[in-house]
């Protein structure tokens, strides 16, 4: 009979984390610039214009601008031709092309949601300057010193006492 309890094997309960990789900003979305556009494992997505690569071949913006993919043709080392996809950012100058509503140039942002700050706000009155007083020469001229005098020679050491010697040793008896 057995001695333990049968116990089955723990192999297959391990988990690796989640990588999230996929598209992140999809056609026709605003990217700003360093924005990841995709994350993917290999170059299943290539390169177009105003983006990077990170080290992991996740596609970043180098521009703020719109996000478009496309087409291409790419020919292989033999002869085979495949259609590989593109991801481009377009720039736009305030971002009037992707249907995005920018906040009014007369206005600051900071002034549309808090009323303390902006155009309506009262302001301190403003703290005079402190005065700093030039240096005249009077107070910058430091007077003479005068010469160091020598320092006295110290007197001799006294003499040490010699080492006291280690006692003679004892001849080994036979």
């Amino acid at each position: 009979m057995a001695h333990k309890k049968a116990a089955g094997s723990t192999d297959n309960l391990k988990d690796s984390n989640p990588k999230y990789r996929g598209i992140k900003l999809s056609g026709g979305q605003i990217a700003r610039a360093g924005n990841i556009i995709i994350r993917q494992k290999g170059d299943e997505y290539h390169l177009g214009k105003n983006t990077y690569k990170g080290r992991d071949f996740t596609i970043h913006a180098t521009v703020d601008g719109v996000v478009t993919f496309r087409k291409k043709r790419v020919m292989r080392y033999d002869g085979r031709t495949y259609l590989k996809t593109v991801v481009e950012i377009t720039p736009t100058g305030g971002f009037a092309k992707a249907g995005a509503k920018p906040t009014p140039k007369s206005v600051k942002p900071s002034a549309v949601n808090n009323p303390t700050k902006g155009e309506g706000a009262k302001k301190a009155p403003a703290k005079p300057a402190a005065k700093v007083a030039k240096p005249t020469e009077e107070k910058t001229a430091k007077p003479a010193k005068a010469p160091a005098k020598p320092k006295a020679e110290k007197p001799a050491a006294k003499a040490k006492a010699p080492a006291k010697k280690a006692p003679a040793k004892k001849p080994a008896k036979k």
